[in-house]
């Protein structure tokens, strides 16, 4: 049931981006508070709930690092891409998680100060266990879906941001965002963000560069 809810709620996210986006000017969306072409990386850390343990050996956290970015087509359209992982080793074994993912945002002002945006996208997973240099790997896709916030607590110097993730994989947790950007000579920010869901719970700092 989970599985189905979620390609539903995608399909209904993708169906209605379209007409939004062609009655935009006669609607009175209006145009977004941020902008959306943007580039960046971040790093961080990822703790699971649970120690994870490897013959005998013992992951309590892993390295974080990734890099995104985003080209706003329109007022109220925008695409982007992001790629990212997390990894650890031991004396004889090493675990590591990538991810690419691919996403179309619609980004909807309320009032001048915050945007509401709902996202739609495709995210590829692969997992890799080595053990004395022989290794296995799983990997998995999923369409994805989001609904997010941007708010100016101060114009042009400080944001917070804040929504929740998900995807029609089976058994997928539903993940929790918060974070917040500090901004410098316009075009330049630095933020900490926090996701949490049931696996885990990871903090990153990055950079992003926006046009």
């Amino acid at each position: 049931m989970q599985k189905r809810n979620a390609v539903a709620l995608s399909a209904v996210l993708a169906i209605t981006t379209t007409p939004l986006l062609a009655e935009e000017a006669q609607s009175g969306i209006g145009k977004s508070n941020f902008s959306y072409s943007t580039v960046g990386g971040y790093l961080g850390r990822v703790t699971p709930d649970e120690e994870i343990v490897f013959l005998n050996e013992v992951y309590e956290d892993f390295g974080a690092a990734g890099i995104n970015g985003a080209v706003q087509l329109a007022d109220n359209l925008a695409i982007g891409a992001s790629a990212g992982i997390f990894t650890n080793e031991g004396n004889r074994t090493e675990i590591t998680n990538s991810s690419i993912s691919l996403n179309l945002f619609v980004p909807i002002p309320i009032g001048d100060r915050l945007d509401l945006i709902p996202r739609v996208g495709y995210v590829g997973n692969e997992v890799e266990a080595c053990a004395d240099n022989i290794c296995a790997t799983e990997d998995d896709s999923a369409l994805s879906y989001g609904l997010f916030t941007r708010i100016w607590v101060v114009p042009g110097t400080l944001e917070i941001s804040g929504g929740f993730s998900d995807s029609d994989e089976e058994n997928s947790d539903s993940t929790t965002s918060i974070g917040a950007a500090l901004w410098f000579r316009e075009h330049h920010s630095i933020e900490l963000n926090v996701d949490q869901n049931d696996s885990f719970d990871a903090v990153t700092v990055g950079y992003r560069y926006t046009l």
